[in-house]
């Protein structure tokens, strides 16, 4: 399953639990005195076009374990702004870590840059997403928490200045299930993914340079717990 397949699939789960909410009324927002907001969350994410290792028979290099997976931590601060109907829509900030791995070239242009992979490091996400929590009349203190918007990365070559660094923008999507632990607590488990353009190494030969095309693109989960705090 390609990451498109995985937007779809999140993106169907969404509009199918939206219809159960709107074959009769909506459940109660449980946070309604609710304003700000701060979340934390742990879990794990791909990067695709990360080095892999050689597994071809004449090969003398290792298998590696995969340098785009890797484990991440996110923290965000948000603010619940208004109300559509009873779908409480939100905006929130956050930052979360990055990654330091190797691009995943081919042997062949492995040969023209003088047989070593070049180290990509990315660096702290910042990210800029509105939110709101799905609810149903059947299930009250189930939820699917729906977050859209942008993501700010910056990448850098570390060990050579014969390929491009990268600033960019990239789509970002997260949606889950979640279960409201109290007035002001709740945890949610979302499938997180940042698009941005699929990514491609360009190799000149001549020079022994490269051009990187995209910061490579995402997907992961987040286990999450939110904080809600009350107005006075």
């Amino acid at each position: 399953m390609d990451k498109y397949e995985n937007l779809a699939l999140v993106l169907s789960f969404i509009a199918l639990f939206s219809e159960t909410i709107c074959a009769g009324d909506t459940g109660p927002i449980v946070h309604k005195n609710a304003s700000w907001f701060v979340t934390g969350g742990i879990g794990y994410t791909w990067y695709s076009d990360g080095y892999n290792g050689d597994y071809s028979a004449n090969s003398g290099s290792q298998a590696a374990i995969g340098d785009g997976q890797t484990t991440i931590g996110r923290f965000a601060i948000g603010r619940e702004l208004f109300q559509i109907k009873s779908l409480p829509i939100g905006l929130e900030i956050g930052v979360q870590n990055g990654n330091t791995m190797r691009a995943n070239l081919s042997q062949t242009a492995l040969n023209d840059i003088g047989g070593i992979l070049p180290q990509i490091n990315i660096k702290t996400l910042l990210d800029f997403l509105a939110t709101t929590d799905l609810h149903a009349n059947v299930m009250p203190s189930c939820f699917v928490p729906v977050k859209l918007g942008i993501a700010y990365r910056r990448m850098q070559i570390n060990d050579r200045t014969t390929f491009n660094d990268l600033s960019q923008v990239a789509f970002e999507v997260q949606a889950g299930l979640g279960y409201t632990i109290s007035e002001h607590a709740s945890v949610f488990v979302t499938y997180q993914g940042i698009f941005d353009g699929s990514t491609v190494y360009t190799i000149n030969s001549n020079t022994s340079t490269g051009n990187i095309s995209n910061i490579p693109e995402q997907n992961g989960l987040l286990l999450n717990v939110k904080w809600n705090i009350p107005i006075a």
